[in-house]
C-alpha cells in the first residue's frame, strides 16, 4: 500500500529552498471583491515570492515549499493591505497645524511645527505599516508632497504614496504659505492651467481643487476654473480631484470633469442628477465622515484616544493631543476657548450617512479615507474610527473592507486591494473575524507589504517619542 502522506512529503523535500517566500499557512482568507459566501475561504494558503502573491489555495493542496518563511494561519484571518484613499502628510494630526483654522503660533510657531513634521515622516509612514495600512493618496499639499513621495519609495517601512500637489483653491489661506503653500489661490482659467502645468512636471497623481463656494459667488465661474484644471490635468494623463461638500458644488464639479470626490456631500441629499453625472465620469467617492469631529473634538479638548490609537499612533502625537491641559487661558485662540467652555458632542452627519448609502447603492465606488493629519484625525490608526462610522450608514463589514482594499486600489491606482495571484504582496494577517466587527481590522497580527513582513509592536517600539524616529 502507498503511504501517500510520506510520498508527499518526499516530493516536498525535493523541491528547491526559496528564502524569499512566505507561507500563511491554514487561515481564513477574506477577498472583499466578492460577495458572501465566496468572500470567505476557511482553512487557505497563501504563497507570497518576492513581492507578488503566488498563489492562494486550500491548505490541504497548496504545497510549501522547503526554506519559505511560515506563518502559522491557525485562528488568523488574512485581507489585503488597507488603503487610505485621503491623507495629508503636510499635517500631522495634532493642534498646531492649521493656523488658518485654530492659531497656536503664540505657543509653536506653525514654521516649528512644519519642519518638527517633515524630520518625523519615517515615525509617519511606519504607523501607517502598523494600523495595516500598506498604501495611502495624500490628496494635496506643498510641493515637498514630492519630496516625501520619494522618501516613502526608498523606504521599505513605509506605505505606497500616491500624491497630489498644491490644493488650487477658491480661497486664500496665507497663514499656511511659508514659501511652499498647500494650498494657493486662483483666480481664473488662465492661472488654473498655469499651477496645473507646474505640477505636472512633478508627475502627480491627482491634481486637486479645493471647491470652496461662499455666498456672492459665482458658480458658473467657478465651475470654468475647475473645468480648466480637469483639462489641463487630464491632457496630461492625471485623474481631478475636488474638494466639493455642497450638492450644487459636487455637480458643478462632475461636470466640469471631476474623476474623485474626496469629500461626503453634506448640506442636502443626493440625487439623480449627482448620480448620473458621477457614473458618466466613473468617479470615485471618499465620504471623510469623522474629520469634522476630530476638530470638535480636539479643539474642546474632549479628545481621547481609542484602543487602537493608544498602540498604534505616534506616541509624540498623542502626547501632544493633551496639550490643553496645561495651556493658559491668554494662550488660547478664541474659537478653541469658546469650545472649551462649552464643549460639543460630535456626531456624525446624517444627509453624510444617507447620502453614503445611496452611493454605494448605486453602484458608484466609495473609497474608504479618513483626510488624516487634519487636527484631531491621527494619521495611521484613524482608519478605525472612519471604517465603524461608515457602519452606521448601514454598509456591512465586508462592504466596508470593500472600501478600504478593492475600491481604494482605484484611487492609489497600483496593483494591490485584492488577493490574487500576481498582485502585489499587500497583506494583513488578522486575530480576530474583520467581517464580526470592522474593529477587529485593528487586531493585527503581522503586515506585509511589498512581500516584506512587519510586526506592528515592533514598528511602534521602533520610534522615538522624542526623536525624529
Amino acid at each position: 500500500m502507498i503511504n501517500w502522506a510520506l510520498a508527499a512529503a518526499l516530493i516536498l523535500s525535493a523541491l528547491p529552498c526559496r528564502a524569499d517566500t512566505i507561507a500563511i499557512v491554514g487561515a481564513t482568507v477574506i477577498h472583499p471583491e466578492r460577495d458572501l459566501p465566496a468572500a470567505v475561504a476557511p482553512n487557505s494558503t497563501v504563497i507570497i515570492k518576492g513581492n507578488r502573491i503566488e498563489r492562494v489555495g486550500p491548505a490541504s493542496s497548496t504545497p510549501v515549499l522547503k526554506g519559505a518563511t511560515r506563518i502559522d494561519g491557525r485562528g488568523k484571518w488574512v485581507v489585503p493591505g488597507l488603503i487610505d484613499a485621503h491623507v495629508h502628510f503636510f499635517q500631522s494630526g495634532n493642534l498646531y497645524m492649521r493656523p488658518d483654522v485654530a492659531d497656536f503660533n503664540a505657543v509653536v510657531p506653525y514654521a516649528k511645527e512644519v519642519e518638527r513634521n517633515k524630520a518625523r515622516l519615517d515615525a509617519t509612514f511606519k504607523v501607517w505599516l502598523a494600523s495595516g495600512v500598506t498604501s495611502v493618496v495624500d490628496i494635496g499639499g506643498p510641493f515637498w508632497n514630492f519630496e516625501m513621495r520619494d522618501a516613502a519609495l526608498a523606504s521599505a517601512a513605509a506605505p505606497r504614496v500616491a500624491v497630489a500637489g498644491p490644493l488650487i483653491s477658491m480661497i486664500e489661506r496665507a497663514k499656511l504659505d511659508l514659501g511652499d503653500p498647500p494650498i494657493i489661490k486662483i483666480g481664473s482659467p488662465d492661472e488654473a492651467r498655469a499651477l496645473v502645468g507646474r505640477e505636472l512636471e512633478r508627475k502627480p497623481d491627482f491634481i486637486k481643487v479645493w471647491f470652496i463656494h461662499q455666498p456672492g459667488d459665482e458658480l458658473a465661474a467657478q465651475e470654468a476654473i475647475v473645468r480648466a484644471t480637469g483639462d489641463a490635468a487630464h491632457a496630461g494623463g492625471v485623474r481631478l480631484a475636488v474638494h466639493a461638500t455642497e450638492l450644487v458644488v459636487a455637480k458643478a464639479s462632475l461636470r466640469a470633469g471631476a474623476d474623485f470626490l474626496v469629500h461626503s456631500v453634506e448640506d442636502e441629499p443626493i440625487d439623480d442628477e449627482f448620480l448620473a453625472l458621477a457614473k458618466k465620469n466613473r468617479a470615485l467617492y471618499c465620504p471623510t465622515l469623522f474629520v469634522v469631529m476630530g476638530y470638535r473634538y480636539a479643539l474642546s479638548n474632549t479628545w481621547q484616544p481609542t484602543e487602537a490609537e493608544r498602540r498604534l499612533a505616534d506616541p509624540q502625537i498623542l502626547a501632544a493631543m493633551r496639550d490643553l491641559d496645561q495651556l493658559p487661558q491668554d494662550k488660547l485662540p478664541e474659537r478653541v476657548a469658546k469650545a472649551m467652555a462649552n464643549p460639543p458632542q460630535p456626531k456624525p452627519s446624517p444627509i453624510a450617512l444617507q447620502n453614503l448609502r445611496k452611493v454605494w447603492d448605486a453602484g458608484i465606488p466609495v473609497a474608504m479615507g479618513t483626510d488624516a493629519g487634519n487636527i484631531g484625525t491621527l494619521h495611521g490608526p484613524s482608519v478605525f474610527r472612519e471604517m465603524q462610522i461608515m457602519t452606521q450608514a448601514g454598509l456591512t463589514p465586508l462592504q466596508v473592507l470593500r472600501s478600504a482594499t478593492t475600491n481604494g486600489a482605484k484611487a492609489v491606482g497600483q496593483d494591490v486591494g485584492s488577493l490574487r495571484p500576481g498582485k502585489l504582496a499587500d497583506v494583513v494577517i488578522l486575530d480576530a473575524d474583520p467581517l464580526a466587527d470592522v474593529q477587529n481590522l485593528s487586531r493585527i497580527h503581522r503586515v506585509i507589504k511589498d512581500g516584506k513582513l512587519f510586526a506592528p509592536e515592533e514598528l511602534i517600539r521602533s520610534i522615538s517619542a522624542k526623536g525624529g524616529t
